[in-house]
């Protein structure tokens, strides 16, 4: 079931030339390849990771930047909250009429323009102050940023603000914007304030400060990852607090629950995590990082073309490097598989010719190299063939003869036939039926192994000499040998060899039923595959694939050993009748025992000359 695989794995249909080729191409190509991947690969991995360090590095510098806004603004309202101006209101009288309301108003107005950062190169906000019991205030709109709390307490942001909640980031505010911009959305933050000389007092009011989102965004835009990168603040609730476009601000993120924790324990582990995905169809970069103060998460969308940058320009490279290697490797190696195929091809070209004229060939060949040796010897060779083939044709066909009546001259007939027939009718008399059955079974097996000294028999008579064995193997075991023979009736008459059936049964037996306590079954069977004749002696003996090993070797062996006479007898008589690529076989069964499998060419009496000498009318067998 290999065969073919291994056919078109080792090109056994390509010339040699072809073969080296391919091979010493291979071998640059297959480790280069590895080598570069692996090479590729690592170097990916690794300007990944620095990719990605890199972002998480740019969203700290944004975190802390986020954060430090946030401080500065504490500090800002704080300095506020303890100012004297301050204080010293919060501590007086409400004023008794509306000058008084204007005065304070304007004098509050003032103290908070007095800490605007909106001059100093910082992020710009806004400051407003709110204050409890001050209800007067709203009769003055036109004096900005000063309002009582009764205006804003039943606002969704101000109730938000815990009691205890002395500084608080409230997150997106939509408003009337005074910084000059466009859009109305900012972050607020909110102070709580309280009357320092009078702890009697518990809450005074509140400071806000408004951040324009959009200098939040020019911020966080300073220090995103690449050109073409986009840095979002999300809420806790996965909405767009700040972003480049202003028409999704507060919307929901493109990629909803990106990076929601699926369990519990991963929350800690999540401060920044990346993943890639494709958004309206080019690849993306997404990194998130959470700020747990706030509850806010930075997120940052980068096309992976700006962040791959270096490694497409390395893989270019690579590319460049591995093309040109494989051009010069293919040219060396068409270069030296010429050089070493150069005296193949003479060789097959001296040698391809007809039968008559091969051993008058002679081949030149200049180089001082093995092939020089080889051609040599080859000359040499024909020479010597050329004068040993006409006394070797004769001498092979004397030999071949002397062998085949030296292996069949194993059965001497003498008297068999009168004796046995004496003991039949002896066994008749004393009527003991078994025995006539035995000896009748034996004059029939004498009978057939003889058949009037012709070596061809048809397959039916062999056929008949063998069941006439079994039967008496049958009774010499006390019927603990069955068996059966399964052959179809169209193939009877065919011919074989004769007597190459029982040595195969006789070792079964003798070797394959002795550790089973002489127990067994013996199937016998043939069949035609186009043009070859199959027979097959099956047992259930005690046989393995060491036995069939041992016996591959025995079968292989030229000497007159006696072990396993028998089987390499009919190895070699099939052989000699019928052509080397005939022959016997064994092979261990998938379940118990062996089968011995014999391979001759399917032919019919008609086809066979009667005499015997294989020498004489070798033409007509093979």
């Amino acid at each position: 079931m290999w065969a073919s695989p291994l056919k078109l794995l080792f090109l056994h249909h390509i010339s040699i030339k072809n073969r080296l080729l391919i091979y010493f191409f291979s071998l640059v190509l297959f480790p280069s390849t590895i080598i570069v991947t692996s090479l590729y690969q690592q170097s990916n991995s690794t300007l990944s990771d620095n990719m990605t360090d890199s972002i998480n590095r740019s969203m700290q510098m944004m975190e802390l930047n986020v954060l430090e806004t946030l401080e500065q603004i504490d500090d800002i309202t704080t300095k506020i909250y303890t100012s004297n101006t301050l204080q010293s209101i919060l501590s007086s009288d409400h004023p008794g009429d509306d000058i008084g309301v204007v005065n304070e108003m304007t004098q509050l107005n003032t103290l908070l323009d007095s800490y605007s950062l909106s001059n100093q190169g910082r992020t710009k906000f806004t400051l407003n102050l709110y204050l409890m019991n001050r209800p007067a205030y709203n009769l003055f709109p036109s004096i900005p940023h000063v309002y009582s709390v009764e205006s804003v307490q039943n606002l969704q942001w101000y109730q938000s603000m815990s009691y205890k909640s002395r500084f608080k980031v409230l997150g997106l505010y939509q408003g009337n914007s005074e910084l000059g911009s466009p859009s109305q959305y900012s972050i607020r933050t909110a102070k709580q304030i309280y009357e320092l000389d009078n702890f009697a007092v518990p809450y005074a009011g509140l400071i806000t400060a408004d951040v324009n989102i959009i200098d939040f965004g020019k911020m966080l835009e300073s220090l995103k990852p690449s050109q073409h990168s986009e840095v979002y603040i999300l809420n806790s609730a996965g909405e767009i607090m700040i972003g480049p476009r202003m028409d999704e601000v507060n919307q929901p993120f493109m990629v909803p629950d990106l990076f929601t924790p699926s369990k519990p324990e991963q929350v800690q582990e999540s401060v920044f995590q990346s993943r890639t995905l494709s958004v309206q169809g080019q690849q993306m970069l997404i990194a998130s990082r959470s700020i747990p103060q706030l509850d806010w998460k930075l997120v940052t969308v980068s096309p992976l073309r700006d962040l791959n940058g270096k490694l497409l320009s390395f893989r270019n490279v690579m590319i460049i490097v591995i093309m040109i290697s494989l051009i010069i490797a293919f040219i060396f190696a068409l270069f030296l598989s010429n050089d070493i195929t150069n005296p193949i091809r003479k060789f097959i070209r001296a040698i391809n010719k007809t039968d008559s004229d091969l051993l008058n060939v002679s081949i030149e060949y200049r180089r001082n190299d093995e092939f020089l040796y080889l051609f040599q010897r080859f000359n040499k060779m024909m020479r010597q063939m050329k004068e040993l083939v006409n006394q070797l044709y004769v001498t092979e066909a004397k030999k071949k003869k002397a062998e085949l009546e030296a292996l069949q001259a194993q059965i001497n007939p003498h008297f068999l036939y009168n004796t046995l027939d004496s003991i039949n009718w002896m066994a008749l008399k004393k009527k003991v039926p078994e025995i006539s059955l035995m000896v009748t079974s034996l004059s029939d097996f004498f009978r057939l192994s003889l058949n009037k000294g012709r070596s061809i028999i048809l397959l039916e008579d062999e056929l008949s000499q063998v069941q006439a064995y079994l039967t008496i193997q049958q009774i010499r075991l006390s019927n603990k040998l069955t068996f059966n023979i399964e052959v179809p009736a169209q193939l009877l008459q065919l011919i074989t060899v004769k007597l190459i059936l029982q040595p195969l049964i006789e070792n079964a037996i003798i070797h394959g039923f002795n550790e089973t306590k002489g127990r067994g079954h013996i199937t016998i069977s043939a069949a035609l595959q186009q043009d070859i004749l199959v027979l097959r002696v099956t047992d259930d003996g005690s046989g393995t694939e060491a036995v069939v090993h041992k016996i591959s070797e025995l079968l292989s062996l030229s000497g007159e050993e006696t072990a396993s006479f028998g089987i390499r007898n009919v190895n070699t008589r099939i052989k000699q009748w019928f052509g080397e690529q005939y022959g016997l076989h064994y092979e261990a069964n998938t379940t118990q025992g062996l089968t011995a499998t014999i391979q001759i060419p399917a032919k019919t009496m008609a086809n066979v000359i009667s005499n015997d000498n294989p020498a004489d009318h070798e033409e007509h067998i093979l």
